[in-house]
């Protein structure tokens, strides 16, 4: 697939980047110091190899090839399935003594896994800190992991089991500035919904598209969400806005969690699947998870009506959670929040995640059309005839300023 294969490659070129960036290694969060790793080998004691710093078949890979490899034996296995194929699905063994479980909640060295319908308060075994990946973190909520547990009922997360799937973005340091790494939003969910309300806090169609094509690029479905359509004052409005995604192929659901439209249809939609509650803050996320499941206790909190975040929600989700549903699913409750930058994106690659842009550029002058400022521009003249929607075409300038 080509766009399975730009992806690897944006890897890869990503990873000669970071080669020459060994100076800023201090703007990973969970970057752990290593000290001098040689020790005198005629002093060495038989127990000294058992010490902290010395991994039984370790292998010395650069900086993000492991996490890379996996990502394309997985984005492979995918092809394969998409191609009615039979695909090896079986797990790798387990350490010796460690029982397989599923991340609930992850915040740095720390996690709550899920582990035979128990959750359980865990720590990241050091070893698996130390190694470089392009991510800012280990583990993430939906993980399946191995871990061991002790006597006290602690556990101690000893591997993480291979991802069939992920959504992640880019990670931004406090200080501002860019970074090669990314953030892990969820793993190994099968659908992202994206969640929007048409007001309180405004919709904000760019974020949409943003989740569209991060949920494409890692092979999800998406389905577009629009909450509190209890606050609608035109309908005809809202039908020129979702129009135009739904022309586009995209499931488009109402909802309002305060009268209880669509929660129904919701329900039925995360049956059987583990499902991403993505958006922005405020927008309804965890009052829609209360109406469809009642029982699981999520905090919600009102938009903020004062100061430089007027019309806008407060963060209510302070971290991804996973929680399982009735009727076989889960669902991962994600922080609001108010960007979503789209990781290794080529800016000639975008217009392929658009699918009328990708259709009328077929009629474009010059093949490296970027479909903004060129004459003979196939894209603006179906803008024009109203062929290609001007919502959707001012995401797509608006995103490719950012690439």
């Amino acid at each position: 697939m080509p766009k399975v294969q730009n992806y690897q490659k944006a890897i890869e070129k990503q990873e000669r980047k970071q080669r020459l960036r060994k100076s800023k290694k201090n703007l990973r969060p969970n970057a752990v110091k290593r000290g001098p790793r040689q020790k005198g080998w005629d002093h060495m004691a038989d127990d000294d190899w058992d010490a902290p710093g010395f991994y039984e078949n370790e292998r010395v890979m650069p900086r993000g090839t492991q996490s890379r490899h996996k990502e394309v034996e997985e984005m492979a296995r995918q092809s394969i399935k998409q191609a009615g194929e039979e695909v090896d699905t079986a797990e790798q063994d387990l350490p010796p003594g460690t029982q397989q479980g599923e991340v609930v909640e992850a915040s740095g060295e720390h996690c709550v896994v899920l582990v035979e319908g128990k959750q359980i308060d865990c720590a990241v075994r050091r070893s698996l800190l130390v190694n470089e990946t392009t991510f800012t973190t280990v583990v993430a909520a939906g993980d399946m992991v191995a871990v061991r547990v002790n006597g006290t009922g602690e556990g101690v997360v000893e591997k993480v089991l291979p991802r069939r799937s992920l959504l992640a973005r880019p990670f931004r340091p406090n200080k501002g500035g860019t970074s090669s790494f990314r953030q892990i939003v969820a793993a190994n969910v099968d659908q992202v919904l994206i969640v929007a309300s048409w007001r309180l806090p405004s919709i904000w169609p760019e974020l949409i598209d943003r989740y569209l094509i991060a949920a494409e690029r890692n092979q999800l479905k998406a389905v577009i969400c629009i909450n509190k359509i209890d606050l609608v004052e035109d309908e005809a409005e809202l039908e020129v806005t979702l129009q135009p995604y739904r022309e586009a192929g995209y499931q488009v659901i109402l909802t309002s969690a305060e009268t209880g439209v669509g929660i129904d249809l919701l329900r039925e939609l995360l049956k059987a699947s583990k499902t991403v509650f993505a958006g922005l803050s405020g927008v309804g996320k965890s009052s829609l998870l209360s109406q469809i499941q009642p029982g699981l206790s999520l905090r919600a909190l009102s938009i903020g009506e004062r100061g430089k975040n007027r019309n806008q929600g407060r963060h209510t989700t302070t971290m991804a959670t996973l929680y399982s549903l009735n009727g076989n699913g889960a669902v991962i409750d994600t922080p609001g929040i108010r960007e979503f930058g789209l990781a290794f994106l080529e800016r000639h690659e975008l217009a392929s995640f658009y699918p009328e842009i990708a259709r009328a550029a077929a009629e474009c002058q010059y093949a490296d059309c970027t479909h903004t400022h060129e004459p003979n521009c196939g894209v603006k003249a179906a803008v024009d005839q109203g062929e290609v929607s001007l919502l959707r075409y001012e995401n797509y300038q608006k995103i490719l300023c950012t690439l």
